[in-house]
């Protein structure tokens, strides 16, 4: 498990507890440069489609990531 925060410095408390699935997606959608496709996050990851799906939704839930014209775009602070 790994805490990530929106924001440098949050308070622990509001951070997002990750499971190291979710981890995985986050690092690759935060590390592109630009928004990445869902095929694109799915083959990066060697997940399967829902469990991509499943962990992109927990993390837009949480503010982690934003959909920005049908792409995905990190909003995680390291």
């Amino acid at each position: 498990m790994r805490l990530v925060c929106t924001s440098e410095n949050c308070d622990p408390n509001e951070c997002v507890e990750l499971t190291s699935r979710e981890s995985s997606i986050c690092d690759v959608i935060c590390d592109s440069p630009e928004p990445i496709s869902f095929t694109r996050l799915k083959e990066s990851t060697n997940l399967h489609q829902e469990i991509v799906s499943r962990v992109v939704r927990r993390l837009t839930i949480h503010g982690l990531v934003r959909k920005v014209d049908g792409k995905y775009k990190g909003e995680c602070s390291r």
